[in-house]
């Protein structure tokens, strides 16, 4: 292992010799762009990445099938070593370039062992009383880095381990008993709060929603000279998080879209926007240990698991693929939903139905105007309404998404900070004029003020409690017609979005029900759910008079 190892890898990225997504090709021309410039604060010390290579490399495997062979960093890592170790001040000689660093990586590709062996290097080579803390999202999870760290302390020469002082809790540096090597976890509430950290880990940093306990680590460390906090994380479920902000900034820093800022760096692996996740020769470019602690074998086993298994798609896309995904357990399949998209209608329909589901006064409100033609022939459109001070409190990286809806039309604003229902209402009614509305199906939910005013024109309403037992079977009925391509839509974008939003809920039973994913509050179902209730209202009104219909109470 040397350093120019991770000089060749960025320079084999930038080539085109290696396959990764454009977010690593970016930070790969980047450093080297750093390592070249001449002119500026900034110079790269060579000795100071080989003085982390020495440590690692008196280090051994102390589990699986690897037990007691050295530790040998890959490529990359040696990269990501150069990138954080590497560049120093020309005016402070003692001062260092990086301090906040993004690893932004699939399962199994050796995080934990990462984490351990920076963390007992800034042990040991920080500055004195150095205090490097792992901040994990659960108990378990913070224990598997702590007993990663002791089991290299175990693996190491005699004389290197004596450096170190294993505690039941925490490691200590000999002779310096301010120095700590901590792992804290959320569930444990130990957030660093009157701690003076010289590094910061944040292990899983993606599932950690409460920025506070980020934040509070991140602000303890103003005292220090050389700060480091890192990022390593693989994708998660959710974009609410203190993490998924900076990793934008960072990504908009890579692209050009935001000023640079050099003291941070990062490698941001997964795949493309363009990349279709069933092609295999793409697998490589979210995983840089492919071939070889993460093999394409088993990545093939579960890519085929997924293309029939909806449910395991957002798992595979999330955790394999490192891909940011909405869903822990996903419905169905976005590109089935994508391939009903068909122009509008013009048929004359046998039956009409609306759904409608109404949130709350601040937030998104769906209509679905549902056209049967047939048992298994429909085409469903629908209208949202959002107050227009509401889409300033939409998040920065659903902006777009919104933005666009509007554009088409499909999102009407209203005006104001709340929901004035009567909108909706109107367009219900004026829906009403264009077709014969056999029944409007609603969720009882904000909506008693509308439901008076259609019950004062005649209007066909009916409740339609949001329990499993009312809405599973028409959440199946749905899954069957989106699959064999009976129900068809004009392709809208937004619909498309909160599709993937979708998690399905099954009980012992087998009754299912679709919810939105509750670890990220900004994503949006609404249009789906009115959906799902106009179909409710069609089985209730079955083609032959005399089949059964579905109502239940």
């Amino acid at each position: 292992m040397k350093w120019q190892d991770g000089v060749i890898y960025a320079n084999q990225v930038v080539k085109g010799e290696i396959l990764v997504c454009r977010n690593v090709l970016l930070a790969c021309q980047r450093f080297l762009n750093q390592l070249e410039n001449k002119e500026w604060e900034w110079e790269f010390h060579p000795a100071a990445v080989d003085h982390f290579i020495k440590f690692a490399s008196l280090l051994r495997h102390a589990k699986g099938a690897d037990a007691g062979k050295p530790l040998v960093l890959e490529p990359f890592q040696i990269l990501l070593i150069c990138g954080i170790y590497g560049f120093w001040s020309k005016k402070d000689k003692g001062k260092r370039m990086t301090t906040d660093v993004i690893v932004y990586i699939p399962r199994k590709a050796g995080k934990s062992t990462l984490i351990a062996v920076i963390g007992l290097y800034e042990l040991i080579f920080g500055e004195k009383g150095s205090e490097v803390y792992t901040l994990a999202t659960s108990r378990d999870q913070a224990s598997i880095v702590f007993t990663s760290a002791v089991g290299l302390i175990e693996s190491m020469p005699q004389e290197v381990a004596g450096l170190f002082n294993v505690q039941k809790m925490h490691i200590t540096k000999l002779g310096d008993s301010q120095s700590m090597f901590k792992a804290l976890s959320r569930d444990t509430k130990k957030t660093g709060d009157g701690l003076n950290p010289s590094c910061a880990i944040i292990d899983e940093a993606a599932q950690i929603i409460d920025r506070n306990s980020i934040e509070v680590l991140h602000s303890g460390m103003v005292a220090r000279k050389n700060p480091l906090r890192i990022y390593i994380t693989t994708a998660s479920f959710t974009k609410d998080t203190k993490f998924y902000e900076d990793l934008l900034m960072f990504q908009s820093m890579l692209s050009g879209e935001a000023p640079d800022n050099p003291r941070w760096f990062g490698l941001l692996y997964g795949l493309d926007p363009q990349d279709d996740w069933r092609d295999p020769l793409i697998w490589g470019k979210a995983n840089p240990m492919h071939g070889i602690s993460v093999f394409e074998e088993a990545i093939a086993a579960r890519a085929e698991e997924a293309k029939y298994k909806p449910a395991t798609l957002n798992e595979f896309l999330c955790k394999t693929l490192n891909v940011f995904v909405s869903a822990n357990s996903a419905w169905i399949d976005r590109s089935h939903w994508d391939e009903c998209g068909a122009p509008v209608d013009t048929r004359e329909p046998e039956a009409v139905f609306i759904g409608f589901d109404l949130a709350a006064t601040r937030d998104l409100n769906a209509v679905c105007t549902l056209k049967r033609y047939g048992e298994d022939d429909f085409f469903a459109e629908w209208k949202f309404f959002l107050p227009e001070d509401a889409l300033g409190y939409v998040p920065q990286h659903y902006q777009d998404i919104f933005r666009n809806a509007k554009d088409s039309g499909i999102l009407h604003l209203t005006q104001g900070n709340v929901m004035d229902d009567r909108e909706i209402s109107e367009y219900i009614k004026q829906q009403a004029g264009k077709y014969d509305i056999k029944e409007i199906g609603y969720d009882a939910y904000n909506a008693a003020s509308l439901i008076a005013r259609l019950h004062d024109d005649a209007m066909p309403v009916k409740k339609v409690g949001q329990g499993m037992a009312v809405l599973s079977n028409p959440s199946k009925h749905l899954e069957k017609l989106i699959l064999g391509k009976n129900i068809k839509h004009n392709g809208n974008q937004f619909l498309g979005w909160q599709l993937q939003n979708c998690e399905v809920y099954e009980d012992v039973n087998g009754n299912i029900k679709i919810r939105k994913n509750e670890a990220d509050k900004s994503a949006k179902v609404d249009g789906i759910i009115a959906l799902i209730i106009a179909v409710h209202c069609s089985l209730d009104h079955p083609i032959d008079s005399g089949s059964y219909g579905f109502r239940t109470f």
